[in-house]
């Protein structure tokens, strides 16, 4: 008889989100227990013009694996050209970069 010691999981994979993706610099802050929250961002546009979002509300935030590649999604709320917005930040500890995912509207 034989027992399995430290079996691993499989990891989940997710789907790519949909969307228009959007390179963009993130400012996070990171709470005492190492939990991070982004607090604002700063992207450019076609026109080369760069916009900046304050104020944004983390509905909710969980690691997912998407092809394989460890990332951190967080899904969020600000206003965004005058509008309140839902959107996707994900967050790639590998490269250390971040896109924000709009639905297409």
């Amino acid at each position: 008889m034989g027992f399995a010691i430290g079996t691993q999981k499989e990891k989940m994979q997710e789907h790519t989100i949909r969307g228009h993706y959007q390179k963009v610099a993130v400012g996070c802050w990171f709470t005492a227990t190492g939990r991070s929250i982004p607090q604002k961002l700063k992207y450019e546009d076609e026109d080369g013009v760069r916009h900046v979002v304050d104020n944004i509300q983390v509905i909710k935030s969980d690691q997912k694996h998407y092809a394989g590649i460890l990332a951190q999604r967080y899904d969020c709320s600000a206003i965004i050209h005058g509008i309140n917005r839902e959107f996707t930040l994900l967050y790639h500890p590998g490269e250390n970069t971040w896109d924000m995912i709009l639905d297409n509207v």
